[in-house]
């Protein structure tokens, strides 16, 4: 089964997670790189546990990527 992933939005309309990625795209391809592996991964359940991810709530991940 695949999911999506889906970054929070504030009420103005504003994507902390895709400035954060915009910003890391042009500072360091190589990280940016490392955290969109990250993120597909995600898309398969088995990857839903830690260290990768925590459960929130129903349907609700929380995601961590440290630097190696």
């Amino acid at each position: 089964m695949n999911f999506s992933v889906e970054f929070y939005e504030t009420a103005a309309g504003r994507c902390p997670v895709r400035e954060f990625l915009d910003e890391l795209k042009a500072s360091d391809p190589g990280d940016f790189a490392a955290v969109l592996a990250g993120l597909a991964k995600l898309q398969n359940r088995r990857y839903h546990a830690e260290p990768l991810s925590r459960h929130l709530a129903a349907g609700c991940l929380s995601c961590a990527m440290s630097a190696s």
